[in-house]
Order: structure tokens, then C-alpha cells, then sequence
């Protein structure tokens, strides 16, 4: 886990999904599981520790140029 003093930003990690249920909007692929909370804040309160299974997404490699109309 990159992030060691705080908790892993799930918008950032590779198994956060957004789902189609209204009443759980988050999911955790990781984890298998759906919830109204991000997965990061449910693991925490379950098991008393940070997610360790972030995984941050890879980005971008170079910058993307903005095309401009004319």
C-alpha cells in the first residue's frame, strides 16, 4: 500500500468500480463486495486496519494535448 499514514484513496485504486444500485453505488473488486461507503471507509470500520490491497491505477504516461476547433 502506497499510502501508509492515512487511508487509500479508492478513486484512485484499481479495484474500485461504480455499480448501477442505487443503494450501494460502490463497489470493491478486491474485496467482493457493494456499498453506500467508499470500500476503504467499510474495511476500516469491519476490520479495525487500512485496505491492503490499494492498488494505485497506472496513468497517463505522457500529457494529453487538448485539440482545439477551428
Amino acid at each position: 500500500m502506497a499510502e501508509t499514514d492515512s487511508q487509500p484513496d479508492c478513486l484512485h485504486c484499481e479495484h474500485y468500480a461504480v455499480t448501477w444500485d442505487f443503494d450501494k453505488p460502490r463497489s470493491c473488486h478486491a474485496y467482493e463486495f457493494k456499498s453506500h461507503d467508499l470500500p476503504s471507509q467499510v474495511v476500516l470500520e469491519s476490520s479495525g486496519q487500512p485496505c491492503n490491497l490499494f492498488r494505485r491505477k497506472p496513468g497517463p504516461t505522457e500529457p494529453t494535448k487538448l485539440l482545439r476547433r477551428r
